[in-house]
């Protein structure tokens, strides 16, 4: 095995073979491979870093950037101070070992006031870091919520009395910031105000207030039926024409492609409630439910008598001579009472119902290759046939439940899109081939170095070993050659051993013709 001595006189007699131009490329190679190799230390000498905590509050940054340092972790703030970087090695173990600290305290204090309380300390404090840790712990838990970045609590409570027209109630405020554009539902909001109402003693939801730091009202009292329900019915209504949306854009995206359909959706809901009380009654079925019968009679037998005294006696008299002969009556009475068949139906309709929809839907059209007059090659737009569009109307009609007699409308257009609208607007296409040009930088410099020094160091030595091997090798056959005749002749056949190949052949080929035919033959096998 040759040693470096060896080695390095070889490379540098093989540099010495080279030609000006290939010794400056060459040169160049060696001074390229070098430098990218100090840059890639450079790059890859950077710590590789991730994020350990974003969208700290200054109080919070403060206290970490604290900690670290007590720690001797390297960090780096970005984003305003509000996100602190470190090794991404490290990172779960300092996330350990911030949490075991009780950091972040996600803003204001909690629980943890107590942990030390001097013996001096008096009930007036101690009721107050209650308060003040109550209204900690409230807002961190209200910053669980996906949506919420930052939330306050203040809790107000009155002084206690011992009169009871005196007392006055428990009021809470509660200020949130959302993320981005991050909205909370209703849903959301009432869970919110739920929980603060049963953490607080006497709390109750009607004395909640609950606003964002736009500046918007999101909860009211429940006195305020109508805001509460207000809210309600148009987060119903835009569900209902979300709804409707989707289904119109998913239906067209199959037929035209994807995002080159656009459909607004407005719905016109009856929230109206209706509380109908309906009585019918049947004339043919009639059922007696009671009956009451009547019956009366008189008879009467002698005359008329008076009483006694002249009177009587002349009234008697008198009914001797003309009066009439006894009587009797006799009368009945029926009173029936009948029940009529009745059906009593109470209705309730409940609201929510579309009163009128109406339904906007743009179709980008198609786009054909033409020739300018320029020459250039560009795309020009064609507006979709009337057939296609009376066709996208009748399907995007039985799609929502179209309804001529409640006043629907349905205009369907075919319209050119901007180029933007043709990509998705959410994901931003610089920022994708950006990570995604981060993503393979390095994996790529590497590789072109390799191949550079594969190319242009590696390739052209091992062409120049093979050429000095193959030179030597042809002078040995050529030597070889001559030794196959008389060894006394060598000199005058072969010549001196200091020229070249070519000019031994020449004179072996003038000395020794078939020989020299073998010899060439045989190279060319070689180079094969």
């Amino acid at each position: 095995m040759a040693g470096p001595k060896e080695i390095f006189t070889q490379i540098a007699s093989i540099f010495n073979g080279l030609t000006p131009i290939q010794k400056i490329t060459a040169l160049g190679m060696v001074v390229l491979v070098f430098g990218g190799m100090i840059a890639l230390t450079s790059v890859g000498g950077k710590t590789d870093e991730r994020v350990l905590f974003a969208g700290l509050s200054q109080q919070d940054a403060a206290e970490v950037v604290q900690r670290l340092r007590d720690l001797n972790v390297p960090y780096r703030l970005s984003d305003t101070g509000t996100a602190i970087m470190v090794p991404a090695s490290q990172v779960y173990e300092i996330r350990l070992t911030l949490a075991g600290d009780g950091l972040p305290r996600g803003g204001g204090v909690g629980f943890e006031v107590f942990d030390e309380v001097g013996l001096g300390t008096t009930d007036f404090v101690n009721r107050l870091n209650f308060q003040r840790a109550m209204q900690g712990e409230l807002a961190r838990t209200i910053r669980q919520f996906q949506q919420v970045q930052e939330a306050r609590v203040h809790i107000a409570t009155p002084r206690e009395s011992v009169f009871i027209e005196d007392e006055k109630p428990v009021t809470a405020s509660i200020s949130v910031q959302m993320r981005g554009r991050e909205q909370l539902t209703q849903h959301q909001i009432q869970s919110i105000v739920n929980l603060v109402a049963s953490a607080v003693p006497g709390l109750s939801d009607d004395n909640i207030t609950l606003v964002d730091t736009a500046g918007r009202l999101l909860y009211r009292k429940k006195g305020d039926l109508d805001a509460v329900l207000s809210g309600t019915q148009l987060e119903y209504q835009h569900k209902v024409e979300e709804n409707v949306r989707r289904k119109v854009e998913s239906m067209l995206e199959e037929v035209v492609g994807v995002n080159r359909v656009r459909a607004s959706v407005t719905a016109d809901i009856d929230f109206s409630r209706v509380n109908l009380t309906e009585e019918s009654f049947d004339p043919e079925e009639q059922v007696v439910r009671s009956e009451q019968l009547l019956t009366e009679s008189d008879q009467r037998g002698d005359q008329a008598r008076g009483i006694p005294g002249v009177k009587g006696e002349l009234a008697t008299f008198a009914g001797e001579d003309g009066g009439a002969a006894g009587s009797s009556y006799q009368r009945s009475n029926v009173t029936r009472n009948y029940e009529i068949s009745r059906q009593t139906r109470q209705v309730q309709e409940g609201g929510g119902g579309v009163r009128r929809l109406s339904v906007a839907v743009m179709v980008d059209g198609t786009y054909e290759r033409v020739v300018n007059d320029e020459g250039k090659t560009v795309l020009e737009y064609r507006p979709r046939s009337a057939e296609e569009m009376a066709y996208f109307e009748r399907l995007v009609r039985n799609s929502v439940g179209y309804d001529e007699e409640r006043g629907d409308q349905v205009e369907v257009a075919s319209l050119p899109f901007a180029l933007s609208a043709l990509t998705d607007p959410e994901v931003d296409p610089l920022d994708q081939w950006r990570e995604l040009a981060e993503w393979l930088a390095m994996p790529l410099v590497y590789l072109l170095i390799a191949f550079g020094v594969m190319l242009f160091v590696v390739r052209p030595f091992f062409r120049l070993l093979a050429a000095k091997g193959l030179e030597s090798k042809r002078t040995s056959q050529v030597a070889s050659v001559g030794r196959d005749g008389v060894e006394e002749e060598e000199e005058l056949t072969l010549g001196p051993r200091g020229l070249s190949n070519q000019e031994r052949l020449y004179r072996l080929a003038q000395s020794d013709p078939d020989r020299a035919a073998d010899l060439v033959r045989r190279w060319l096998r070689e180079e094969a």
